[in-house]
């Protein structure tokens, strides 16, 4: 068995077993996903499946709808963006993902609904923190169910892989330091999560995970079978 999907069975048999309230935790490795049934929408292509071709630095704007048939809409419109930073670029490529993604310059508040509910969320996330400035540190992700809130968690501490310090030029020769912190950040609830509400700040979005997790008697015989399996392995 993987190790992603031994992860992703003793999470779940976590929740199962939890006596949290909300029954949610917050995911900070895509890899919680790995053997199990997901998406990943990379932001690559539209929703037709067309290649997106944006220069570095443009942006396109996003239909709500665009990517309804896979099961979600956006609310309000968003866009797409090719961040011209080479910081960006770098912290891209390290979470697998090339260079278009949620835009990094607007669209700060919106709200993601799925058509059908989903047990588990989450996205690559580039953060340019500012410590100054009153949003920091500017990714909030709240999860909703049919009763409200399930759970809220913000992009800091473990979500954070590392740190790339590079140098963006603003024009006519002149550089500027950038400090951008890339890792993976979501939600897995026992509740069935029908929407997330986004908050951020100069946080560019990327490789949107998705998936439904077992019914809690599913859960409660894969996480038994899971523990039976780590104690035969040898010492």
């Amino acid at each position: 068995m993987k190790k992603g999907t031994l992860t992703f069975l003793f999470i779940v048999a976590t929740l199962a077993f939890s006596g949290r309230s909300a029954s949610a935790m917050i995911i900070t490795d895509s890899d919680f996903f790995s053997g199990t049934t997901h998406m990943v929408i990379t932001f690559e292509t539209d929703g037709l499946g067309n290649k997106l071709n944006l220069a570095s630095g443009q942006t396109q704007s996003m239909p709500a709808d665009e990517y309804a048939h896979y099961g979600f809409t956006f609310e309000p419109d968003i866009s797409w963006v090719n961040d011209g930073s080479p910081a960006f670029d770098e912290a891209q490529a390290i979470g697998g993902s090339p260079e278009i993604g949620i835009s990094d310059w607007d669209e700060n508040d919106f709200t993601i609904n799925f058509s059908f509910p989903v047990r588990a969320f989450g996205f690559w996330v580039i953060n340019n923190p500012d410590p100054e400035d009153e949003l920091y540190p500017y990714l909030t992700l709240q999860a909703y169910g049919a009763d409200g809130l399930i759970e809220e968690v913000t992009f800091e501490g473990e979500a954070i892989d590392d740190v790339i310090v590079g140098r963006d030029e603003v024009g006519d020769g002149v550089y500027i330091e950038s400090r951008i912190e890339y890792g993976f950040l979501g939600i897995a609830s026992e509740k069935f999560i029908t929407s997330i509400h986004v908050t951020k700040g100069a946080t560019m979005l990327d490789n949107f995970t998705y998936s439904p997790i077992p019914e809690p008697a599913t859960i409660v015989l894969l996480g038994l079978g899971c523990l039976a399996l780590l104690r035969k392995r040898p010492a």
